[in-house]
């Protein structure tokens, strides 16, 4: 998928990929969450309500949107670590040691 970017210069549209202008290690980041989050919505209790947020330090943070699907992921901290590091060792590059979670903002409200 290739996203566009229009930029105005001089009375002209210039048209310019926007990964050419993001960080690539941004990208790769974004790629590894994604595939956190497909992971995750196998529990299909929690499916709409836990995230992927970040990666921070070897500690893999995931964000829920109410604290009844906090107490369900408390319960499966372990099962995702696991999970997580044998499933996705190549794509990672790093071992995770840690989840994290936090309460967050249901992303996909408008």
């Amino acid at each position: 998928m290739n996203i566009i970017q229009l930029i105005f210069s001089k009375k002209l549209y210039i048209m310019k990929k926007i990964s050419k202008q993001i960080d690539i290690s941004i990208l790769e980041k974004a790629k590894i969450l994604g595939s956190i989050n497909r992971y995750l919505s196998k529990y299909e209790s929690i499916k709409d309500k836990c995230f992927a947020c970040n990666i921070i330090n070897n500690t893999l943070i995931v964000g829920t949107i109410d604290s009844s699907a906090l107490n369900l992921l408390r319960n499966y901290h372990r099962e995702i670590l696991k999970d997580v590091n044998s499933e996705m060792n190549e794509l990672l590059g790093i071992k995770l040691n840690k989840v994290r979670f936090k309460i967050i903002k249901n992303p996909k409200m408008n």
